[in-house]
């Protein structure tokens, strides 16, 4: 007999426990395993268990749109109506389920206008090509906006869990370090010598940006004519952001050490993929943080012997004939097709098995989680309800 969550046999269910207990999960690993997807359905049984619960997507492709059966998602929080959803739902009582996908532009227009002093300040703003720059196409941008954005939500006080969907994995590490490269980097000690000295006629910038300057010229030549006006005039006009965005840069290093954020590493049993699973892994341990849980995806299954011999050879020559199938050779051959598919999902099955054993060996069988490969796209609440119960596999629900 197939498996499923509820026949499945397990003394361990670690996703469960940080359903219930988590202010914010960060869902991290490789690329292409079906993180995203994963993300939502935690998201979806956080909401079913109650919880007010918001997916922040920090990828720009529409999985997590897709994966909710949505058209797309904006920077602004959206509702599901899971009450709508009743057939293809269990009732989630006073559950909540928010998502929604960053905009890096319109995360850093909201943080500018919100902390402006004044309209001048605010246009002026926009008006400046640093800020242009950094705004669309500044390295790292992305993952500075994603702190904000994660910010708001996690101290707005709706939310009670956030579930957070990070890149791939390099970047997602670029976004666990944002929080000390922000504080760093917003230290009034270094932020000084790009400020314009006012009190005095000379200074930092009259030293090395005066107009004959061999500095000015290089830059000019790389940047255009206007860069060095752009760049002293972008740190004055935001000096009265750099105290709030170093103060967020600390404040989000708080949240990623809170006792109730939770990592998950999402994987595939593909080899590769779970080396970089275990590469993820190693660096958060030397950030001082550790996965609580890893869930493998898209795990072949392994098929009982029972299951193919109670099939007899009778049985299969009446079921293809049945489908019109009624030429021996004909049959003949769909049979020999079958039999090596199935040959080859047993060695895959076993390849699939031996790399999470392996996996276990390095970190822990408890921390386990597989997911068999399912065999649908998950375009729906429906779907999306089924692949939660394979992540909670000691409480599945029905509709």
């Amino acid at each position: 007999m197939s498996e499923t969550p509820a026949t499945r046999q397990t003394d361990h269910d670690p996703v469960s426990s940080c359903l219930e207990t988590a202010r914010l999960i960060v869902c991290s690993g490789p690329g292409g395993v079906g993180k995203t997807t994963t993300a939502a359905a935690l998201g979806l049984r956080g909401a079913l268990m109650g919880r007010k619960v918001i997916v922040l997507t920090i990828d720009p492709a529409k999985r997590l749109a897709n994966s909710l059966g949505l058209a797309e998602l904006t920077n602004t929080p959206q509702h599901i109506p899971l009450e709508e959803h009743l057939d293809e739902l269990p009732d989630p009582g006073e559950g909540e389920l928010w998502a929604m996908m960053l905009d890096q532009e319109q995360t850093l227009a909201e943080l500018v206008a919100r902390h402006a002093p004044d309209t001048g300040a605010l246009e002026r703003a926009k008006e400046n090509n640093i800020y242009k720059l950094l705004s669309t196409a500044l390295a790292g941008m992305q993952e500075y906006m994603a702190l904000e954005k994660l910010h708001d939500l996690y101290t707005g006080g709706y939310f009670d869990l956030v579930v957070l969907d990070t890149p791939p994995t390099k970047n997602a590490l670029d976004f666990l370090e944002t929080p000390k490269r922000a504080s760093r980097f917003f230290d009034e000690r270094i932020i000084k010598w790009f400020l314009p000295d006012k009190s005095k006629s000379g200074g930092f910038f009259s030293r090395v940006f005066n107009a004959g300057s061999v500095v000015q010229g290089l830059l000019s030549k790389i940047f255009g004519e206007n860069f060095i006006t752009d760049l002293v005039e972008f740190f004055d006009t935001f000096q009265y952001l750099i105290d709030v965005l170093k103060e967020r840069g600390d404040m989000i290093e708080f949240i990623l050490r809170d006792p109730a954020t939770y990592f998950l590493i999402i994987t595939s049993a593909d080899p590769r993929r779970i080396k970089e699973a275990l590469y993820f892994h190693e660096k958060l341990a030397k950030l001082d943080q550790k996965a609580q849980a890893f869930i493998i995806n898209r795990v072949t299954p392994e098929f009982q012997q029972v299951d193919v011999e109670r099939v007899q050879d009778a049985e299969i020559d009446q079921l293809l004939r049945e489908h019109g199938l009624e030429d021996a050779d004909e049959v003949a051959r769909m049979r020999d097709e079958l039999e090596a598919h199935y040959r080859s999902l047993a060695k895959l099955a076993v390849k699939d098995r031996t790399s999470i054993e392996t996996l276990g060996e390095k970190v822990g069988r408890h921390v386990l989680q597989s997911i068999p490969l399912l065999g649908e796209d998950v375009h729906t609440l429906g779907a999306l309800l089924k692949l939660s119960n394979w992540l909670t596999p000691s409480r599945p629900v029905t509709a």
